[in-house]
């Protein structure tokens, strides 16, 4: 019979490196216990970490979509406030004026001058409306309000129509004016003439929200308020029945604006259901993503805490044996 012994040091060199790495194994586990995490992916995964690398940027490119949804729909919705705001005010005026006629005085006629002036300007001050510090309806030169004062506007429209007594040559006049590249988009339009471009806020999906201030349906509603205001104008030394036949003449022009605003509503209202869809799938891949990176990435919080246990166990037992083995002695032996 052949009988194996280990000397004391072979012993002692044993139990310590045994000692060192149930401490090691327990420390490991305590740390996955406490966060969740494996500590050696490279086992879990085999050494491949393609995969993971894939759906970790997948994961970082749905977050660049968010924000940018979130940039875009902030945008959109003070864009659809400013379209709204203006929408209604047009929408009061023509009905006012709708509401009087086919009565209409002279004094109507001037009152409802008076009142286009105000809601000029207020049209003009929520067209100069910003998000951010980025101007709304500028096209790329967010930095600028588009839009001058209305006081320059309607300087610039007396200056055009002075002379003429006729109402439909007044009114022509005003058109023409609004429609000549030498005119409104000269005198009043400060923005960029190029459009924002497209953004990406899903994968592949793009928006665009590109509407300037020198839109041919919001200069409309200002070209409305204009022809309006003209009836309050003494300067042009209009007779009553002109000052009249402007205002009837001008609640057609109001109508029209109405409904050139409601449609660059719909647009953008259809801008908004399109972004809160894409954000919506966008929430949906990132958190199925997410559940996948966790089951590659995740210590099972069972499995954890059973070999966290067995490996104090062992430890424990090691200890045992090294304190007896340290009292033994030929002396206790006889």
């Amino acid at each position: 019979m052949i009988l194996n012994s280990y000397g004391d040091m072979a012993q002692h060199l044993f139990l310590r490196s045994r000692n060192a790495e149930l401490q090691q194994n327990i420390t490991r586990l305590s740390e996955e216990f406490a966060t969740g995490k494996l500590s050696n992916l490279t086992e879990r995964l085999g050494g491949d970490f393609t995969y993971l690398a894939d759906l970790e940027n997948t994961l970082n490119r749905l977050d660049s979509y968010m924000v940018a949804n979130s940039e875009v729909q902030l945008f959109a919705t003070t864009t659809q406030g400013s379209l709204d705001k203006v929408q209604s005010q047009v929408q009061a005026m023509q009905n006012d004026i709708l509401s009087l006629s086919p009565a209409i005085d002279v004094a109507n006629a001037e009152q409802f001058g008076s009142q286009a002036k105000q809601r000029l300007s207020s049209a003009i001050s929520l067209l100069n409306a910003s998000v951010g510090g980025r101007a709304i309806f500028s096209g790329t030169a967010t930095d600028t309000k588009p839009l001058n004062d209305s006081g320059t506007l309607m300087s610039s429209i007396l200056t055009e129509v002075s002379g003429l007594t006729a109402s439909n040559d007044i009114i022509q006049a005003v058109k023409d004016w609004f429609d000549d590249p030498a005119g409104f988009d000269t005198v009043m339009y400060n923005g960029s003439s190029t459009s924002l471009q497209p953004v990406t806020v899903g994968e592949g999906e793009q928006v665009t929200l590109g509407i300037r201030a020198d839109d041919g349906n919001l200069k409309h509603a200002l070209q409305s308020y204009v022809i309006t205001a003209l009836a309050d104008e003494p300067s042009l030394g209009l007779t009553d029945d002109v000052k009249v036949d402007i205002v009837r003449q001008a609640s057609t022009e109001l109508t029209d604006s109405v409904d050139r605003l409601i449609q660059l509503q719909a647009d953008v209202g259809f801008i908004e259901g399109q972004l809160e869809a894409v954000n919506t799938r966008n929430e949906a891949s990132k958190t199925s993503l997410s559940i996948v990176k966790n089951n590659l990435v995740s210590a099972d919080p069972y499995e954890t805490y059973t070999r966290l246990e067995e490996a104090q166990t062992q430890l424990e037992g090691l200890y045992t044996i090294t304190s007896r083995s340290s009292k033994l002695s030929l002396l206790n032996y006889l």
